[in-house]
């Protein structure tokens, strides 16, 4: 996946990119009557020649590990609730395993958050999101 960012500061090796999150209804901003905030994020990637703090670069990561990383971000809360909400109105019959498998359900996306705050901060370490500075964009 490529993307234009802004370099915000330059290390040694390590260059900080300021990038546009990837919006669900596309990069076409300035056709959407829905005038959205799309927020910036910050990533490292390693330092090429020939740039300076200011200039725009386009940068590229692996899609597999985008989608990999989405995938886990909304499927898994997902499945943990359905998961949930299944398997206590199974063994709790009528309406009141109805109204406990709701509340367990939703108990359970806040218990998903903290899985995924784990397994962010695992995937971080282990630098799994590999972005590459493809090139200096002339303006």
């Amino acid at each position: 996946m490529n993307q234009i960012g802004t370099v915000k500061s330059i290390n040694d090796k390590t260059t900080v990119v300021s990038v546009r999150r990837t919006s669900s209804c596309g990069d076409n901003c300035a056709g959407c009557s829905a005038s959205c905030n799309v927020p910036t994020i910050e990533i490292k990637a390693d330092t090429i020649p020939n740039i300076a703090v200011g200039d725009d670069v386009e940068v590229f990561s692996e899609d597999v590990n985008v989608l990999k990383y989405s995938f886990v971000l909304y499927g898994v809360p997902l499945a943990i609730m359905v998961a949930v909400i299944f398997l206590i109105s199974f063994l709790i019959k009528g309406e009141d395993g109805q109204l406990y498998g709701a509340l367990l359900g939703i108990l359970s996306l806040a218990l998903s958050f903290f899985i995924l705050r784990k397994y962010d901060k695992m995937e971080t370490s282990k630098k799994s999101f590999k972005y590459v500075i493809l090139r200096k964009i002339d303006k």
